[in-house]
């Protein structure tokens, strides 16, 4: 799934860009700066704008020389497009819910990679980093199994593959180029990777 252009599951044409863009924002946009955000020519735009107001589903009003346009809220349709922006953060729901649930509480568990960065397409990866508590063997059957469980449902939720990069809590005092950028732009599924890191650095110094 293309968490960037949602609508590609049901519609990759340009309209459903469109609606992701009038979706996702809290105030109205003219043509131009939809066909900006989204890449596309202000002719396509145009003509996907001219159909949707078309439907009813977005409306457009006269603004000075230009138009305005925003998604009608009130349209029957409006919900499911407003879920299918918002595909991203229901997978981030998601995942919080499930690893909220374990058995064996992780120390903190992150979204990073393109995923967190609003950047994933089709192909992309959707990369997790799990600290694992130090009194919680590696092999440990019920951890183990929930690692499992959480790749398999994330796949199972958006077609992707997902990853998981494992560390336990007593490996991450070491500078480690791939967990200072999971805490720097990584959305905290649970616990607190930021803590965790400052903490056991400022110990192993």
């Amino acid at each position: 799934m293309n968490l960037q252009r949602p609508f590609q599951v049901v519609a990759p044409t340009l309209d459903g860009d469109v609606l992701t863009l009038l979706a996702r924002a809290d105030r109205p946009l003219t043509g131009r700066a939809i066909a900006r955000e989204s890449g596309a020519s202000h002719g396509g735009v145009q003509r996907a704008l001219g159909h949707l107001v078309g439907e009813g589903i977005v409306t457009r009003e006269r603004a000075g020389r230009a138009f305005l346009y925003r998604l009608n809220r009130g349209h029957l349709a409006a919900r499911w497009i407003e879920g299918l922006a918002s595909l991203r953060l229901e997978l981030i729901d998601r995942l919080r819910g499930t690893v909220a649930a374990w058995q064996v509480s992780a120390d903190a568990v992150v979204l990073f990679g393109s995923a967190a960065r609003n950047e994933a397409g089709q192909r992309s990866d959707i990369d997790l980093l799990l600290i694992r508590p130090a009194t919680v063997d590696y092999d440990d059957p019920v951890w183990r199994e929930q690692v499992r469980a959480l790749e398999s449902a994330a796949a199972t939720w958006t077609g992707n593959d997902a990853r998981v990069l494992e560390y336990a809590a007593d490996e991450i005092a070491k500078e480690e180029a791939v967990l200072d950028i999971a805490a720097a732009e990584g959305i905290e599924l649970h616990g607190s990777l930021r803590r965790l890191l400052r903490t056991a650095r400022r110990r192993g110094a």
